[in-house]
């Protein structure tokens, strides 16, 4: 078990979370669970139709039935060193308002980087928002082994991204 470690203190079984591969009718599940943070069933239609094309695996986080994370592994990043070196990108993670600092971004991670490796690859990436909207994220990343790739930031229409890699080891495949 978790207690989140904030004044609304919430206390999660993490042995409950399921992670699974994104299934053709989690679009309307995802959009409905992540409508507070301007998600449109557009975007995880699109999502579901990369996954279907293989250039994209979406893993859906469950908790007693109900969607409570996301993230994604791009195969080929749109991110140019990353898309040079082969190394796949996690993008685009996120936990129900309500539950973030509970360890599910943790899992979600995790159940990544065991994805990747699964297909022999010993590096994976990710990107982060240099905004205090991202400060969870840019908290978590570090703690779980990822280190700046030295490009500084990357201006985006949010505020700009720095992108960090992490070596993969055998302990994944145990986790």
């Amino acid at each position: 078990m978790k207690t989140q470690p904030d004044d609304s203190t919430r206390i999660i079984d993490l042995r409950a979370l399921q992670i699974r591969s994104m299934q053709a009718d989690d679009p309307a599940r995802l959009a409905a669970a992540f409508a507070d943070m301007n998600k449109t069933r557009a975007q995880y239609e699109h999502y579901w139709q990369e996954n279907v094309e293989g250039s994209r695996v979406t893993l859906i986080a469950l908790l007693a039935g109900s969607v409570v994370g996301y993230t994604n592994v791009i195969w080929k990043s749109d991110y140019e060193p990353f898309r040079q070196r082969g190394i796949p990108e996690i993008h685009d993670m996120n936990t129900v308002t309500s539950l973030r600092r509970s360890g599910i971004g943790t899992r979600m991670l995790k159940a990544a980087e065991r994805l990747v490796q699964q297909t022999g690859r010993c590096v994976i990436g990710i990107g982060v928002g240099v905004t205090r909207d991202y400060a969870i994220a840019q908290r978590l990343y570090p703690k779980q082994g990822y280190v700046p790739d030295g490009t500084g930031v990357h201006p985006n229409a949010w505020g700009g991204c720095m992108y960090a890699v992490k070596q993969l080891h055998d302990e994944i495949r145990e986790a």
